[in-house]
């Protein structure tokens, strides 16, 4: 169980392996701090550029 005022969160490996990637690109201090801010980049970007990007992730 967390400690109160958390929220546990579970994720597959690509996923964290994602986080982690965002952590290291953004500077971000903790996994959470992570979360939050691929929430807001994924908020901000429109679908069409979500798309390229994931186009581009696969062709790598």
């Amino acid at each position: 169980m967390p400690p109160d005022g958390y929220t546990s969160l579970t994720v597959s490996d690509e996923v964290f392996e994602q986080l982690v990637t965002v952590m290291a690109e953004y500077d971000c201090d903790s996994i959470a701090d992570a979360v939050e801010t691929a929430s807001t980049i994924a908020l901000e970007r429109d679908e069409a550029q979500l798309a390229q990007i994931l186009a581009d992730q696969l062709a790598e």
